[in-house]
């Protein structure tokens, strides 16, 4: 009967132990995902899989307290690696340096916002992308400071071969290659060279930008 008792005891202390360290592997797990977490910002590369509306409006608070500003996620879908170039603005700055090397399957994250001070300004720009496939990926945004006269647009499109962001490109996005209007709807478009782009933009001075690009 002592054996039974003292058996007992044991595996009641082995279970213990077991339960024990299953809660203290199940706390470092979140303490590490909590962590993972914190550390996305503007200017880093995440799993295509985080990428969501709501990690944007997060991302959006890392700029701090400024009037206009805008978070920019774009999921690689397109089957190859892609190259960050350039950044040309319109008008604003941003903090982060454009995310240099994207592979399919992952997200970069970009942030802009309006020239700190006194100063009537948006966030506008363009950033590029050189595709696997030798061609340059497009990224327009612009988020006004006057909302009585514009509203937020933005626009995605495919040139061929290497192109850099300047005014000429800046211009065509917004004036004349059929821009999206920022007003929360999502947009799809064939963007040509085998490739289509999904997106969403809502209305605000404080702006989120969601774009997808993957194969046909």
């Amino acid at each position: 009967m002592s054996r039974l008792i003292v058996v007992f005891i044991v595996i009641s202390m082995i279970c213990g132990a077991i339960s024990l360290s299953s809660t203290k592997m199940a706390d470092e797990k979140k303490e590490k995902d909590k962590n993972k977490t914190t550390k996305i910002a503007g200017g880093t590369v995440i799993a295509a899989a985080q990428l969501t509306l709501g990690l944007l409006k997060t991302l959006l608070g890392t700029i701090g307290s400024i009037s206009r500003k805008i978070a920019v996620g774009v999921d690689n879908e397109t089957g190859g690696l892609i190259t960050g170039n350039n950044v040309y603005f319109r008008s604003g700055t941003s903090d982060v340096i454009l995310p240099h090397r994207v592979k399919s399957g992952e997200a970069l994250l970009y942030t802009a916002r309006k020239t700190k001070g006194p100063v009537a300004t948006g966030a506008v720009g363009v950033f590029t992308y050189y595709l696997s496939d030798g061609n340059t990926l497009a990224v327009l945004f612009s988020v006004p400071f006057d909302y009585n006269f514009y509203s937020n647009w933005w626009n995605v499109k495919i040139y061929s071969g290497k192109r850099n962001a300047d005014y000429d490109m800046y211009h065509e996005l917004y004036y004349d290659a059929n821009p999206f209007e920022g007003d929360d709807t999502w947009e799809y478009r064939y963007l040509g060279y085998g490739m289509r782009m999904e997106g969403y933009m809502n209305s605000p001075g404080e702006a989120i930008l969601k774009i997808t690009v993957m194969p046909d």
